[in-house]
């Protein structure tokens, strides 16, 4: 409800001439603003105007918020409700900030979070909380320069799975049939993008989206606006219930943004070693362990491993940094170097409970069952919704020949995450130790089903 008071001002408001340089910003920074048809054009103007006005803008670590910020950030935003009958100015989001580019989560939002407590992002959308964005990562976008993802879309996005109570991917929708339809094709796929992320193979889809629902919803969004021609082609009944949602159909208004090559086709072994070397060879520390933490995503350890180690080069105090090549040493099998990684990384930072997380798969590599369990204890004490602190636990009990007590945890592992190839892979083997045959069939089944490369990474 917007209080009359509140109607009439931005009444007042929306009656004063748009500045002259506004336009200027929009037609630089805002691609699809050119496709837009007058009263298109006109509505992204009033938010713009309402936007810039009543939210509270700020700068991160002293970052100075211009106009061009304010107008920018605004107009994308509002693309996501140009298809709504009626204007809606993100009532709910209080206050926009901004940093210069990629940021560590600020420690007073950090209890919001259950994830790790200090890792670099492009932005992030909080209930009842600031969005925060990476004005970098904003203007690329804006101006066509990005691998076709928005930063300003996907955390606007996130407001919006949000304003029926829970961001956990389901959007407020009208209507019983509408909802069914929602879950057929969300989950459908979601659980496809899941599988093709574990394959490595290339998606159309940001492959960020396969962390859960909730960053599906965000990133097929961002594809929406902005991919929407290769989106209707590709995944044809996704784009029609995002078309129902925002009521809009923006194959029909924009082209696809301009993506490089390495999100449309498959790069050649050459042209990865090279884009490999390139970002090795950066100076930045930030957007080194940054690509570390891609790599690792991905299931290039060894690259990663490598970026982690330029990142320490470059800052030796950074606890992020021993952690994650930790979390890649043990992928590869260097389980004595991850846990030396991992105890660097606490005597730098022994608040960021992630990381005995990691130190506990490294003491299941070397059987060291006891101490994994204590530090998986610990991780589970600090968040019981950690679906790889359950599994990795699982392990070290399994290691203890607590068999029952395993698959306990490796169930809690699945209830949490039911999309988990490995814990049903675990707790499949558990119940084959057991001679429970029939249950042990049923989970290593269900495991290959999940992801077929599953038994090949152990």
């Amino acid at each position: 409800m917007v209080f009359s008071w509140l109607r009439d001002r931005r009444k007042e408001l929306l009656a004063e001439p748009f500045p002259a340089a506004w336009h200027d910003y929009l037609a630089a920074n805002v691609r699809h603003y050119a496709y837009l048809d007058p009263a298109g054009q006109e509505r992204v103007q009033a938010a713009v105007r309402v936007l810039a006005a009543e939210k509270h803008w700020d700068g991160g670590r002293g970052f100075a918020v211009s106009d061009e910020m304010r107008v920018t950030v605004a107009a994308q935003a509002s693309l996501l409700v140009l298809g709504l009958d009626e204007p809606y100015y993100f009532d709910r989001v209080q206050s926009i900030i901004l940093y210069p580019d990629i940021y560590i989560r600020p420690p007073q939002f950090r209890q919001y979070y259950n994830g790790p407590r200090s890792t670099r992002l492009l932005g992030e959308a909080w209930y009842h909380s600031p969005i925060v964005l990476s004005w970098k990562h904003v203007l690329q976008a804006g101006r066509n320069q990005s691998d076709g993802g928005n930063v300003v879309l996907h955390e606007f996005a996130h407001h919006l799975d949000g304003l029926d109570g829970q961001v956990d991917g389901t959007p407020p929708l009208a209507g019983r049939e509408r909802e069914k339809t929602w879950y057929r094709v969300s989950e459908a796929e979601y659980r496809r993008l899941v599988g093709a992320a574990r394959r490595h193979e290339v998606t159309l889809l940001n492959q960020y989206g396969a962390t859960n629902r909730a960053e599906f919803f965000a990133v097929a969004t961002e594809c929406f606006f902005e991919q929407p021609r290769a989106m209707r082609r590709r995944h044809k009944e996704l784009y029609a219930v995002l078309c129902d949602f925002y009521r809009q159909d923006p194959a029909q208004c924009w082209p696809d943004a301009e993506v490089s090559s390495a999100r449309t086709d498959q790069q050649t072994a050459e042209e990865q070693r090279e884009a490999d070397s390139a970002a090795l060879a950066s100076a930045d520390a930030d957007e080194v362990f940054t690509f570390a933490v891609t790599c690792l995503s991905e299931g290039r350890y060894a690259v990663a491993e490598k970026a982690a180690s330029r990142a320490i080069d470059l800052d030796p105090s950074d606890a992020e940094a021993y952690q994650y090549r930790a979390a890649a040493r043990v992928r590869l099998g260097q389980c004595m170097a991850a846990l030396s990684d991992c105890n660097r990384a606490i005597e730098l930072d022994d608040d960021d409970e992630d990381v005995y997380r990691v130190r506990a798969a490294a003491y299941v590599g070397l059987q060291q069952y006891e101490l994994a369990k204590d530090d998986l204890d610990r991780a589970l004490r600090e968040n019981k919704h950690d679906a790889e602190a359950y599994r990795l636990r699982g392990s070290a009990l399994l290691g203890m020949n607590q068999i029952e007590r395993a698959l306990s945890d490796y169930s809690n592992s699945i209830a949490v995450n039911p999309l988990s190839a490995e814990a049903y892979l675990d707790r499949g083997l558990a119940y084959r130790k057991l001679g429970r045959s029939e249950e042990a069939d049923a989970d290593l089944e269900k495991a290959f089903q999940l992801d077929p490369e599953v038994g090949r990474r152990r």
